[in-house]
């Protein structure tokens, strides 16, 4: 089994998105969130910048959702 190697890293305020690519399989996005729970969609991207761009998407709307709840309460 092989290994998969980190290909890229962005850093947000509180959150981490990660990819990493697996030869034969590709490239997947992973979030760690402010309570350090890393989470993954189970996509398999074909590109390290499609896998990136999941990783945004999913911490700019859960900050989204987190600015939502201060402003409701």
């Amino acid at each position: 089994m092989l290994t998969p190697s980190l290909a890229h890293v962005s850093v947000f305020p509180g959150w981490i998105a990660g990819v990493t690519y697996r030869r034969g399989e590709g490239y997947r996005c992973w979030v760690i969130n402010p309570d350090f729970v890393v989470l993954n969609d189970g996509e398999v991207y074909p590109n390290g910048q499609a896998a990136i761009a999941a990783g945004r998407l999913f911490i700019h709307h859960s900050l989204e959702v987190e600015a939502d709840r201060g402003h409701r309460s």
